[in-house]
């Protein structure tokens, strides 16, 4: 179906009363977490930029190791959402609320999406784990990204199925702006513009190869017109148009000889200050003496990155296996307390067998095509840098479709249409 159209009188109130409990059990379980558990928990990065912003400083902001400000380290998105909340005092509850509404989204699209590639019963089911997934519903109203990352990718992901049943070019842009957005919220999701451009002109636009093309062409038109700003803004600012400047920095991060001294088990952040102590003060000095820019900067990290690739690479073949293992691992990383580590467990394991297994029945139509090359996506860029739990749990609400795909064909003779 193109929209929200129930052929049931029961589905939509049952859809309501799920996406109803999934904004205030994501709201619930802030508040009895309070505002000292939101504020120690935070991303304060993120906070900090959205400050500069109101104060008058843009996008600008100073980095670790004396590297002066950088004003397009982080896209652009997400610390202007977060204005707002500066605007009016700094109340949590500001970021809190919105996000939470993000999160019944996201629960909403794998509605929209299980609806989409099988049936309104799998629909339903993926919505009602998505809405109490324990991971989502956490991290959906934490002081980062993610949240909102998710949202916006499931909801791109769903317009371009829908505009490949449609096949109207109304309905192409409108996927497009969708997945244009996505890397202005997380830059290192940006090869999902590239996913969804590939898809449609190879197997989600019909017609012969110029309809394709033509499709395609206004898939990359809306694309354009929503990151076109920020590029320009970029490439005025550092000469190069970039989503975010710190690639070649997280390029470096994910490929030195202490990589592994403490991610994925700890941050990666941990084994970054233990490589920067580990330079020579020369090269130290050397880095911290380059020019005011955030580009030649970023291609300096990126040439000891690669050099370090081509003088170690069988390190760097098992560091991609670590890095893989990571992202997809059943132990939370960085690790955290038994509990938080128990409730993602008994919640994501299940989900990621029935999910591989409901991919594999599913193998071969077109919808399951475009979600499998978005795992592969994530799986080349994982292997390349590096990621933790937080950067692949985007996936798991594909990952939820197909496992209550695979839960429906036992469910079958109740199904609701």
């Amino acid at each position: 179906m193109s929209g929200i159209h129930f052929k049931s009188p029961h589905l939509a109130l049952i859809l309501g009363a799920i996406l109803t409990l999934a904004f205030s059990i994501r709201v619930g379980v802030r508040l009895a977490f309070g505002k000292d558990g939101f504020w120690t928990s935070s991303s304060s990065i993120y906070w900090k930029l959205a400050d500069n912003i109101v104060s008058g400083d843009g996008f600008c902001i100073q980095i670790a190791f004396g590297f002066g400000n950088t004003c397009a380290w982080l896209p652009p998105v997400y610390p202007l959402f977060l204005t707002l909340p500066v605007l009016l005092g700094g109340n949590y509850l500001f970021i809190v609320v919105p996000q939470a509404l993000l999160g019944a989204g996201t629960a909403l699209c794998a509605f929209m999406i299980g609806r989409h590639i099988f049936n309104a019963s799998v629909g339903i089911l993926a919505c009602a784990i998505a809405a109490f997934y324990p991971y989502y519903v956490m991290h959906d109203t934490a002081l980062q990204e993610t949240g909102m990352v998710t949202f916006c990718t499931a909801l791109a992901m769903w317009l371009l199925l829908r505009a490949s049943k449609l096949n109207r070019n109304i309905d192409w842009f409108l996927a497009g702006v969708a997945l244009g957005t996505i890397p202005l919220i997380r830059a290192s999701v940006a090869s999902a513009v590239g996913v969804g451009l590939v898809w449609c002109a190879v197997w989600g636009a019909s017609g012969n190869y110029l309809e394709r093309l033509r499709k395609s062409l206004v898939l990359l038109l809306a694309v354009a017109s929503v990151t076109g700003p920020w590029l320009m803004r970029t490439y005025h600012l550092t000469g190069a148009p970039v989503f975010s400047s710190q690639t070649g920095y997280a390029l470096w991060m994910g490929n030195n000889a202490r990589t592994l001294s403490h991610y994925p088990k700890e941050s990666i952040d941990l084994s970054r200050n233990e490589a920067w102590v580990n330079l020579s003060e020369t090269d130290r000095a050397g880095l911290q003496q380059l020019p005011n820019n955030e580009i030649v900067r970023s291609n300096s990290f990126a040439h000891r990155a690669v050099a370090y690739m081509r003088e170690n690479p069988l390190l760097v073949l098992q560091g991609m296996f670590r890095k893989l293992d990571a992202a997809f691992s059943w132990r939370l990383n960085p690790s955290r307390e038994p509990l938080a580590q128990a409730a993602y467990s008994i919640a994501y394991v299940p989900v990621a067998i029935l999910g591989v297994v409901g991919m594999l029945l599913a193998r071969g139509r077109r919808e399951v095509i475009l979600i499998v090359m978005l795992f592969i996506a994530f799986i080349c860029v994982t292997a390349v840098f590096w990621a933790h739990t937080v950067h692949r749990s985007y996936l798991d609400v594909y990952l939820i479709v197909f496992a209550a795909s695979a839960v429906e064909r036992l469910w079958g003779p109740y199904r609701v249409s």
